[in-house]
């Protein structure tokens, strides 16, 4: 019974409020000692209606800011509202601008249009000042937009892989530090003297990051879209970030349960990447996800009736990704897929990999040549001792591909491109060994495979995971030595 009645509860909640009622609204201020307006309709400007009133955006804002959040002291609901619409929650957001817009009719308000936000209409431009994201609220919804950041009073937008200046700025660094409280205030996680740096995320799951002094020498925004594309590997072809030999190389190793570790810098497409190859995966195999927040969304976006299961980090209970990995090795999956390897979770990668389960992940690494080295930092990041020799075998033996990503200046262009794709293993002495498959040519700006081979250790694996030598044809990378 309890049950019903907590899913009724939440039904009403999430309903949408089709109208506010600006007449009770209205009498609730009144009767607080706090008329809406007060301020003469502003005479002599070309257009204005009798008892219209038009005032500059920030003031109409500020106006509207003030009883809203003294309304919401006795609306929770209202108070929920403009948390999530804060966050970008869409419903939160339509009921909102449905309030907004309700009380700029009601009360003839209008804003001077010199003074909105282009190209927001009025009540958009108010919701931004009120309740949204100020300046840069349509800026981090742009679809080729990955990352805005605020940089005291200047915005910036990057776009593939290319930093620009905005046109728009902040007013004053103290805009910029309103804006941050807001946003602090949403995702509630305060930020002042004492805490100058927070880590949150908005709605859609783009990671927000804001700092101020004296931490930093003037606030900051950082939004970062996961601009995670539904993309195939044929797409990616397309794009240019592989050929059409890599990506049938690739869909094979996928296929055939190697396991395959993304490195790359900043905005290499390390996340979009990723999606791709676990698209490839069987539809009837079983799938865990571990991320810092649900950005990869594989169970909502992978077509198929698929079996997955995604888990993350939980900071609040002090659940870190290494202590959040450890439960899924026993759900019996075929993959473990980790969104990004950032610290000792690296260490229980190596693990399940060598106790038989499949991984395929991402890190933060900035060149080819310190990838190997890169994996083993993070293992000695569990504080435990670690013979740095053994452990490079244990990678090496746990990930049999490693496939590198930067961004490339191809002709006037920036594009992501797969810079290499190599074998790691353990020869019979003992020593890793780095096969690279394939390479790209930055003088040519094209691929090329180098006629490694496969190892004994990685054929036998695609062999008992069902692979056939004639599936490689072609592609110079499968060793006949090893079919006899």
């Amino acid at each position: 019974m309890s049950m019903r009645i907590s899913e009724r509860e939440m039904e009403l909640r999430l309903r949408p409020r089709d109208r506010f009622d600006a007449v009770r609204y209205m009498k609730d201020l009144t009767q607080a000692g706090m008329p809406f307006l007060r301020s003469e309709p502003l005479a002599g400007i070309k257009g204005a209606e009798p008892g219209e009133r038009r005032l500059p955006l920030s003031e109409a804002a500020a106006i509207l800011y003030e009883h809203l959040t003294e309304r919401s002291k006795s609306d929770q609901a209202l108070y929920e509202d403009i948390i999530q619409a804060g966050l970008g929650e869409p419903r939160a957001q339509w009921r909102m601008k449905a309030m907004i817009e309700t009380l700029l009719a009601e009360y003839r308000l209008q804003v001077m249009p010199t003074t909105l936000i282009q190209p927001l209409t009025p009540t958009e431009s108010i919701f931004a000042e009120t309740c949204g994201t100020s300046l840069i609220e349509d800026l981090y919804r742009l679809e080729d937009v990955e990352e805005v950041q605020v940089i005291g009073r200047h915005i910036f937008l990057l776009k593939g892989g290319r930093m620009e200046r905005h046109a728009r700025t902040f007013r004053s660094l103290d805009d910029v530090l309103r804006l941050q409280d807001r946003l602090a205030l949403c995702g509630r996680k305060p930020i002042n003297e004492r805490q100058p740096f927070v880590q949150s995320y908005m709605w859609n799951r783009s990671r927000l990051v804001m700092t101020r002094p004296p931490y930093s020498d003037v606030p900051s925004i950082h939004i970062r879209n996961f601009i995670v594309k539904d993309v195939s590997l044929s797409q990616l072809v397309a794009l240019g970030t592989v050929d059409q030999r890599m990506s049938e190389l690739l869909r094979l190793l996928v296929r055939h349960h190697a396991s395959l570790l993304i490195g790359g810098g900043t905005a290499t497409g390390k996340t979009t990447f990723l999606f791709a190859l676990a698209a490839e995966i069987p539809e009837h195999e079983r799938i865990r996800t571990l991320e810092k927040e649900f950005e990869v969304a594989l169970r909502e976006r992978l077509r198929g009736a698929r079996n997955i299961l995604a888990v993350r980090e939980v900071e609040d209970i002090r659940l870190t990704m290494e202590e959040s990995f450890k439960p899924l090795l026993v759900m019996s999956p075929h993959w473990v897929i980790v969104g990004e390897a950032k610290g000792s979770e690296v260490s229980q990668m190596v693990q399940g990999a060598l106790r038989g389960h499949d991984m395929m992940g991402t890190m933060h690494t900035k060149y080819r040549d310190s990838f190997l080295s890169d994996v083993v930092d993070m293992i000695k990041q569990d504080g435990r001792h670690h013979d740095t020799g053994d452990t490079m075998r244990r990678v090496a033996r746990a990930f049999n591909i490693l496939i590198f990503l930067r961004i490339v200046q191809v002709g006037d262009r920036p594009v992501r491109v797969v810079t290499e794709i190599t074998e790691l293993s353990v020869d019979e002495r003992q020593e890793v060994s780095v096969r690279p498959l394939v390479e790209w040519n930055y003088r040519k700006q094209t691929w090329s495979f180098t006629g490694q081979r496969f190892s004994r250790s990685l054929t036998d694996h695609l062999l008992a995971n069902g692979a056939d030598a004639r599936d490689f044809e072609g592609l110079g990378v499968w060793n006949e030595c090893w079919n006899d």
